[in-house]
């Protein structure tokens, strides 16, 4: 007659030791996979931020443009200050003003 060979049996102390360490691993992946999904909300927000201000310098360019351009300086220039603008004047690129001009 053939015996069988003895079987092993698993112990229930090892069998908690593997249940412990499983348990560990899961919760370090999930707390791994909530820690990057929070990092990934607060990396769009920060996209979000920096397109709206990225808007809001486009906006405030164009305001300097449309403030700076050579029309509207004219215009105030001769509203406020009694300025004129003549073609032969702007040859040497200066223009002096004094400070009783600018009251």
């Amino acid at each position: 007659m053939k015996t069988k060979p003895p079987q092993k049996k698993i112990s229930i102390f090892y069998f908690l030791i593997l249940l412990v360490i499983t348990s560990v691993i899961l919760v370090v992946y999930i707390n791994n996979i909530i820690t990057v999904n929070n990092l990934l909300s607060s990396n769009n927000d920060l996209r979000d931020q920096i397109r709206m201000h990225q808007q809001e310098n486009d906006l405030l360019r164009a305001d300097i443009e449309k403030m700076s351009s050579f029309d509207r300086i004219n215009s105030l220039a001769s509203e406020k200050f009694g300025l004129s603008y003549r073609q032969d004047a702007t040859e040497n690129n200066s223009v002096i003003l004094k400070a009783s001009q600018t009251k």
